[in-house]
């Protein structure tokens, strides 16, 4: 099914319903978020559960469901944001699976944060292969780029505040890999032909991060800063030695009112040392540049950067509406290292925003890549 007819089927399922029907739904969305509002007011938790297809070309036509919980670590605590746990489970019509947690928590009026993300896909895969020239020699088909993957990871952040916008943590990433069923072509590869494939991951890492953001999960104004150095030994249990190195930049800023926002971000990573083919950088998914086949544009080094214009439509009576919509442009690289990114592909779309809680949406994105697209639900924003 292509992913604009998907769209269009997706949009007249909910022009079938009758106005009858559609008044007692309006009334029972309007009785829960009030009732909604009272409890997040009150600094109790919520939970907003969701269900919604989506459609990706790797992975085909998705069904996915999850759920967007928030609470205070404590309800005292006025200065700490609320804290956030999104969470999907999806699985697709080429049979693939995946589940997907992230925790964002705040914590003693802010001066601790612990964030911790769990994710479990088991996929068919592609491996066009590393770098540039190869990968554009190759052509997806099963007999030659096909591969399965099994992927178990456990991300957890342990962030301290030195002093006001600034922080210092340490990082924990262990995770499990099978790979399995390769083509031949894949089989063969001389660079695939170095690992083993079964393997466990474990690095261990340090965090900088300067951050004036006014809500984490969708900032209306602010700067991000993020340098992240992590690395996996043998001594802590790692099959394979290698390191990791990330910068994240954003800046957001509001224009003309609230909810009408410009937000920008460069990503790079780059790895050194004995990097399997499942953990090489690769610009793909949801929160990267969305549009992209998982896997298909690896290296040691990637980077990409994005402007998104994020939009909060208004009610009559000049309020913010529930409903906002997304623009985005950017481009992406990979190069053996940073100083030889030279070639780079664009990237776009266009998204909806429905907020299911305060600052808190649920995201359903378009994107186009050079020779590929997809539609993606997220809890939250891609940045």
């Amino acid at each position: 099914m292509k992913p604009a007819t998907f769209i269009l089927l997706f949009l007249l399922l909910f022009s079938f319903c009758d106005s009858k029907a559609q008044g007692k739904l309006k009334d029972a969305w309007n009785e829960r978020n009030a009732r909604k509002e009272a409890v997040i007011k009150a600094g109790e938790p919520w939970l907003s559960p969701m269900f919604a297809p989506a459609y990706t070309a790797d992975a085909g036509l998705l069904i996915s469901g999850g759920m967007l919980y928030s609470f205070r670590a404590n309800k005292n605590d006025s200065i700490s944001q609320r804290s956030s746990l999104p969470a999907t489970i999806f699985y697709s019509t080429k049979g693939n699976f995946g589940i997907q947690a992230h925790l964002r928590t705040f914590w003693l009026e802010d001066k601790f944060r612990m964030n911790a993300s769990l994710v479990i896909r088991d996929k068919d895969n592609n491996y066009y292969g590393k770098g540039f020239d190869q990968i554009e020699a190759n052509h997806q088909s099963d007999t030659t780029t096909l591969y399965h993957e099994t992927n178990s990871s456990f991300d957890i952040d342990l962030i301290y505040k030195l002093k006001p916008s600034v922080y210092v943590g340490a990082s924990l990433r262990p995770a499990y890999v099978v790979t399995k069923d390769f083509a031949q072509p894949v089989e063969n590869d001389p660079y695939r032909s170095q690992f083993g494939d079964t393997y466990f991951l474990n690095g261990i890492g340090a965090l900088f991060a300067y951050d004036t953001r006014d809500i984490v999960v969708n900032a209306w104004r602010g700067v991000y800063f993020h340098f992240a150095a992590m690395f996996y030994d043998n001594l802590w249990g790692s099959k394979y030695d290698y390191q990791e190195y990330t910068l994240d930049l954003r800046h957001y800023k509001t224009l003309t009112r609230p909810g009408n926002v410009l937000a920008f971000r460069l990503f790079t990573r780059s790895t050194y040392g004995d990097v399997p083919i499942t953990e090489l950088s690769d610009f793909s998914g949801g929160k990267n540049l969305r549009g992209y086949l998982m896997g298909h544009y690896r290296d040691n080094t990637i980077s990409f950067m994005l402007g998104e214009w994020r939009y909060t439509f208004q009610k009559a009576d000049g309020r913010l509406s529930k409903s906002g919509m997304v623009i985005w442009l950017g481009a992406g690289s990979i190069a053996p290292d940073v100083v030889s990114l030279s070639k780079w592909v664009p990237n776009g779309g266009i998204g909806y925003r429905l907020e299911l809680q305060p600052r808190m949406n649920v995201c359903v994105d378009f994107g186009v890549g050079r020779d590929s697209k997809g539609v993606y639900f997220n809890f939250v924003e891609a940045f």
